[in-house]
């Protein structure tokens, strides 16, 4: 597994300024104003780079940046002390709005799509990122692709940081995540719903088949999100099911990175499969107990894991073949 010397590497491609809007309750049509608001610097990898730094594991920021946000992003990054090495490009780095609706605790995500890149401005990070590599780190590719981007984006930087003995997880979705399990990640983080869509079938009926089925498919383990019934985890060795306490959810935006963090965090640990899975749901589950794109402090997440339970799941039957498409 992980090494507790090895350096963890966060690659966003699509980062963004993440602005968090609470209201009482929202009215459509009409005009609102929020009772409170934050602005947070996001972005699947930069999201995981921060809820590491909660559990006391620094990494390094990579990814593209463009345009006065993209400075802005990076600017602020660095401000708060973390090691970012983004490459500049043409265009404007997206920002994104959540509206939260107090009364209720509904939430609402606005998503621009951010800024095209082109095949020079993927050589020059697979370049950077391969400079920076060392055998036995770990990188966190994650969060969808760029506009322009082709669908083996992801494969192939999984392939160069394998060349320099890296280890690498994949947080993405759709065609994307198909073609970067082809390389053959060392981890992949699907929701139940991504999961679903690469197998072409439910997989709640049999999680243990669900796993086995997605580990077929090129990846060497899952960590399969269930929002607020946890995560599953296999790894070739077994299956776990981690299932956590109740909460008082106040936002799960940001939760599925923080549970890859969590996961991260106890893999370059050394700990076992177990212990992957626990810390996994127990990062993401205090994650959703925060306010914006935050996350909780150690202190925080260590409460919650000790509600976590985890059991090994046993091989119920063979899943289905996965489907075409």
């Amino acid at each position: 597994m992980g090494s507790e010397g090895a350096m963890i590497y966060t690659v966003t491609l699509n980062p963004s300024l993440d602005r968090t809007l609470h209201y009482a309750r929202v009215a459509w049509g009409a005009v609102n104003r929020a009772v409170s608001s934050r602005l947070d610097y996001s972005g699947k990898g930069v999201n995981i780079s921060i809820a590491l730094r909660q559990l006391g594991r620094e990494s390094v920021l990579l990814g593209f940046a463009a345009g006065a946000f993209g400075r802005l992003l990076v600017a602020g990054l660095r401000a708060q002390g973390y090691r970012c090495e983004f490459v500049e490009i043409a265009g404007e780095t997206r920002s994104n709005v959540t509206l939260i609706e107090d009364e209720t605790g509904r939430s609402t995500k606005l998503n621009e799509s951010g800024p095209p890149v082109t095949e020079r401005d993927l050589a020059a990070l697979e370049e950077r990122l391969c400079t920076l590599l060392a055998p036995g780190d770990l990188v966190a590719l994650a969060g969808s692709l760029p506009p322009d981007a082709p669908d083996d984006t992801y494969a192939r930087l999984i392939a160069a940081a394998h060349a320099r003995g890296a280890l690498v997880a994949l947080d993405t979705s759709g065609a994307a995540l198909r073609e970067g399990c082809r390389a053959a990640p060392d981890l992949i983080k699907p929701n139940e719903v991504e999961a679903e869509g690469l197998l072409g079938h439910p997989v709640q009926a049999d999680l243990a088949a669900a796993l086995g089925a997605l580990r077929a498919l090129g990846p060497r383990r899952v960590l399969l999100s269930r929002g607020a019934q946890g995560a599953a985890y296999a790894d070739g060795e077994g299956c776990w099911q981690a299932t956590p306490p109740p909460i008082v959810e106040v936002n799960n935006v940001g939760a599925g990175d923080a549970a890859l963090a969590g996961a991260l965090y106890a893999w370059a640990e050394g700990l076992p499969p177990a212990e992957v899975a626990r810390w996994a749901v127990a990062t993401g589950t205090a994650a959703a107990q925060t306010d914006g794109t935050t996350f909780a402090a150690r202190d925080e997440v260590a409460d919650v894991y000790a509600g976590v339970a985890v059991a090994r799941l046993a091989r119920q039957g063979a899943a289905p073949a996965p489907k075409t498409i």
